[in-house]
């Protein structure tokens, strides 16, 4: 009977999604377990989400909830644990805000208990006259921190904590401007899996943290995401750990009143998708002889060849490439953040009733890259309009004049002749056009167009190519 049912599941989704055009949206809502697709597809319909937020969201929450409980291991004694750091981008307007929050409801409830525990714990130690240890408040979701508190909020919940925030680029100019870059320096350090450490003035007794699991996920209007990409974060290393969602399509859905109890399905829905997230928040660490350890998950045989096959074929392009600024540093934390998707996938899975959490199977492995895939293709259309929103009117044209691929000789002889501008008029155009990400720079006095197709795909390698010095 439980087969039959999730057979018909199964085709109601298919059919759905059919219908609802999802396919469009380039985000594959089908590597999903179907309870959850299902959910998605109900909020998609009755709350008016955009698929690819509400989904994103709820990998994020799961992620949250998860926290350092379950690890993967990735090859050998590389594990880790599945925190991720995302933004969801999108125009005024665009429905990125309430998404987030109805996949965080269930966490924020939990957070809500475990206060008013809290303060029951507080009053009563109060009333027995502050002897014994003073409660302490656990909690998961931050948004108003400094990086102080942030590590003493994950001290007191070392299970998990995740930063989340509306305009997540005020908290990283923030970070920039009045921390002296300690919030990005410690944020480097967890995503990489080190120990954080802060020592209070206030105290004596250090605080440390062995294992941090410190999830990120916030918005940002398209107008401002060109500020991660010129406040120094990328060359810092903060870009190539974020993983972007930028919807296709730009048009904000107009509001239905569903003749089939819009409402009551809106609420089921969340109904269901805390029953899932629940059974997240129910996992916990192993219980080892004098602390607890998270449990560390291995891929199966059949998904860790696929895993391997599927890095390999990467690695032989990278290989390939003589020229060490060539390669692209954002690709080489492919291996980690499909891994970690791949643990989520495999609880989300297990949390839907639909797999185990013995091991981590190749379908979890396939979600995950498959949703790679799809972060990757929103950060090279990112990338694409960035690049035409930071660089100015005379460059640009200057570039529509010129062939896919040119020397320096050809750039200067059509830029006196078509635009009657002087040599090093030219030149300062190739290097505008080259910090724009718009040009790249072959090799000496040569250089390569940046090409985006019509589906805003980036069709000159599988990864966008860093900016090479344009100098000269």
């Amino acid at each position: 009977m439980a087969d039959m049912t999730h057979t018909r599941l199964e085709l109601c989704n298919m059919i759905r999604m059919e219908a609802e055009h999802t396919e469009d949206t380039g985000f594959p809502l089908d590597v999903f377990p179907q309870a959850v697709q299902s959910v998605i597809l109900d909020m998609a319909r009755y709350e008016n989400y955009k698929t690819e937020f509400i989904a994103t969201a709820m990998i994020s929450a799961v992620s949250a909830a998860l926290g350092g409980t379950y690890r993967i291991r990735i090859k050998g004694e590389w594990q880790s644990n599945a925190a991720l750091y995302i933004i969801l981008v999108g125009r005024p307007g665009l429905g990125k805000t309430p998404p987030l929050e109805a996949a965080y409801r269930p966490i924020r409830k939990h957070d809500y208990a475990l206060f008013r525990a809290y303060e029951s714990e507080l009053e009563a130690w109060k009333a027995a006259g502050e002897s014994g240890r003073k409660p302490v408040l656990r909690r998961t979701v931050v948004s108003d921190f400094t990086p102080e508190s942030l590590l003493l909020t994950h001290n007191s919940n070392p299970r998990s904590v995740v930063i989340l925030v509306d305009e997540i680029m005020g908290m990283f100019n923030s970070a920039n401007r009045y921390t002296n870059g300690q919030l990005i320096e410690q944020l480097l350090t967890a995503w990489s899996g080190g120990a954080l450490d802060v020592t209070r003035v206030s105290n004596t007794i250090p605080v440390h943290i062995e294992q941090p699991c410190i999830n990120i996920i916030g918005t940002t209007q398209t107008k401002r995401v060109h500020e991660l990409l010129t406040k120094g974060f990328e060359e810092n290393g903060l870009l190539d750990r974020i993983l972007f969602v930028l919807p296709k399509s730009r048009e904000v859905s107009k509001w239905t009143d569903w003749d089939d109890g819009g409402e009551d399905r809106a609420s089921m829905a969340a109904a269901r998708w805390e029953q899932i997230l629940g059974k997240v928040l129910a996992l916990d660490y192993d219980t080892g002889e004098e602390e607890r350890m998270p449990h560390v998950l291995s891929m199966d045989r059949e998904a860790r060849e696929y895993f391997f096959s599927w890095w390999n074929r990467k690695v032989e392009r990278i290989n390939r490439i003589e020229d060490d600024a060539e390669v692209d540093s954002r690709e080489m934390k492919h291996p980690a953040q499909v891994a970690r998707l791949a643990l989520l996938m495999q609880v989300l899975r297990y949390a839907a009733g639909e797999s185990h959490l013995q091991s981590v199977d190749t379908a979890s492995v396939k979600a995950a890259i498959r949703l790679n895939g799809y972060f990757e293709d929103s950060y090279r259309r990112i990338r694409s309009f960035v690049a035409e929103d930071m660089c100015e009117d005379p460059p640009k044209v200057l570039l529509s004049l010129l062939p896919d691929t040119f020397d320096t000789k050809t750039a200067i002889a059509i830029g006196k002749e078509l635009q009657n501008v002087s040599e090093r008029t030219v030149m300062n155009y190739l290097k505008e056009l080259c910090r724009s990400r718009l040009l790249r720079k072959a090799k000496a006095g040569h250089y390569e167009k940046i090409i985006y197709d019509e589906s805003d795909k980036f069709n000159m390698t599988d990864n966008e190519p860093p900016t090479r010095n344009c100098n000269g």
